[in-house]
Formats: C-alpha cells, structure tokens, sequence
C-alpha cells in the first residue's frame, strides 16, 4: 500500500513557505494567481497562460511588450514557447499583497525565468513584478500583469 501524506506534507510546506506573511484566507485566495500562471508555464501552457487572465487582461514585459486581451497573450505566449522560451520555467514569491476592495488586489513578486534545468533565477533573468488581480464570478484572475529587470546583471528582454 502507497501512501500519500508525504505529498501532501511537503505540497503543504511548499505552500506555507510561499505564503509567508501573507497567511489570511483571502491573500491565500489572490496568491492562487501567480500560482496558477506558474503551473500553466512549467507545461509551456500558452492558452493556461492566458486563461490567467481576464477576458480584457493587460500583458507588460519589457522590451515594449504590450498584449491586450486573452486573444494576444495566448498567441505571444504560443510563440515564446516555441521559441526562445521553449522548456523554461517561471518562479517568484510574493513581496505585497494589497486589497482595494473584495474584488480587487494588487500584489507584487520577486521571481524570474528559468533555463530548463535551472532551479535558481539568473540574475540577468530576475525581474519584480506588479499583477492587478480581480474576482470575477467568484474566481481571481489577472486584469493586469507588468514586469521589470529587477537587481544588479538584470537584462531581461522579450
């Protein structure tokens, strides 16, 4: 017999040591968004990616990246993915977690991309990030998404 307590504990301790400070039910609930983009990326998921977002959602990188809407950030997102992106990951913790109302957060995160293979970010791919969150129909997603190089070496350029 095969047990799963294991995976579940270290699922727990991964989620605890993600949350940190942020321990209430409601930024647990917010945090799910970054969440959720990290797990569509680590399968290379363009249309996971988007679906991140809302309907109408904002997509910022630098290097005059700018994606309106599901439509754009899916196609973006498909081509990265066959492209110079192919096989990486994505990672961060967050840093701030705002509410501005029930249905609106703004959170900000320290993370960067992976190479594939990579377990550490490279400090030329490390970037601060800014998401504007809304619930909608009961489910957070992303309205608007916004990153920059972030420390010494970052050069992060789409």
């Amino acid at each position: 017999m095969t047990s799963t307590a294991p995976s579940v504990v270290d699922r727990e301790a991964m989620l605890n040591s993600y949350y940190g400070p942020f321990t209430s039910e409601q930024e647990k609930e917010v945090l799910g968004v970054p969440l959720r983009l990290v797990g569509a990326w680590a399968k290379n998921d363009a249309a996971g990616v988007a679906n991140t977002f809302t309907e109408d959602g904002i997509l910022i990188l630098p290097g005059d990246v700018l994606k309106k809407g599901r439509e754009e950030i899916h196609a973006f997102m498909s081509e990265a993915y066959s492209g110079p992106f192919k096989g990486t990951g994505v990672t961060g913790n967050p840093v701030d977690v705002r509410f501005v109302s029930d249905d609106v957060a703004l959170l900000r995160t320290h993370g960067g991309i992976l190479a594939p293979g990579e377990t550490d970010i490279a400090p030329e791919r490390a970037v601060r990030s800014t998401w504007v969150c809304v619930k909608q129909d009961g489910e957070w997603r992303l309205a608007g998404y916004q990153n920059s190089p972030r420390g010494d070496g970052a050069t992060l350029r789409w």
